[in-house]
C-alpha cells in the first residue's frame, strides 16, 4: 500500500536491511501512514540522505521523518561516545522549526543483529512488532535493555510531537 502524502504520514531512512525488516513488521500489525526507504548503507549516509531530502517537510506539512541507524559504541578522542556524537550531528541538521517533526531512534552498544540475542527472535519483522507495540501506551519494557535504552528519550519526544496519537489511530 502507498503512503498518503497528503495526511500525516512517516517517512523513514534506515541504515540498513535490519531496519527495514523490524519496520516491515509494524507494517505487518498496524495500517500506518509509513514510508520506509531503501536501506542507505551506512550511518552517515543516513545523515546524507535526509539532508538531500529536508524539503519533504517543506513540500509536505504533514510529513514527520525518522532516522534509524547503529550507535555502534565507539569513543571519539573527546570521550564522546558515538551515540552523543551522532545525536550531536543530528541537532546541528534539523532546523528549529522541524524539531518536532523529525526523530532519531537506533541500536548502542553494537548493532541490530544484537537485538536478537536481547529478544531471542531470529526474525527482525518479529522484533518490530514487539517494540511497536508498547509506544502508543506508552509501557517500553522492551526498550529498556542496553541496546535501546538511548531510545526513550526520542519516544517521549515522539509522543509529545502527538506522532503515536495518529500514527496508531
Amino acid at each position: 500500500m502507498s503512503v498518503n502524502r497528503y495526511k500525516k504520514h512517516l517517512v523513514v531512512f534506515v541504515e540498513d536491511k535490519p531496519y527495514s525488516d523490524m519496520l516491515n513488521g509494524v507494517q505487518l500489525v498496524h495500517d500506518i501512514n509509513i514510508d520506509v526507504k531503501n536501506p542507505c548503507g551506512g550511518w552517515s549516509k543516513v545523515f546524507d540522505t535526509f539532508n538531500k531530502n529536508k524539503n519533504i517537510l517543506d513540500k509536505f506539512p504533514h510529513a514527520f521523518i525518522v532516522l534509524i541507524m547503529d550507535f555502534d559504541d565507539k569513543q571519539n578522542i573527546d570521550s564522546e561516545s558515538s551515540f552523543e556524537t551522532r545525536k550531536n550531528k543530528f541537532n546541528g541538521l534539523v532546523e528549529d522549526r522541524y524539531k518536532h517533526r523529525v526523530f532519531l531512534l537506533g541500536t548502542n552498544h553494537k548493532e541490530s543483529e544484537d537485538l536478537k540475542k536481547v529478544f531471542a527472535l531470529s526474525n527482525f519483522e518479529e522484533i518490530g512488532k514487539k517494540l511497536v507495540d508498547e509506544c502508543p501506551n506508552g509501557n517500553l519494557a522492551n526498550w529498556n535493555n542496553k541496546h535501546l535504552r538511548c531510545n526513550l528519550s526520542e519516544i517521549d519526544r515522539m509522543r509529545e510531537s502527538g506522532v503515536f496519537d495518529w500514527l496508531f489511530s
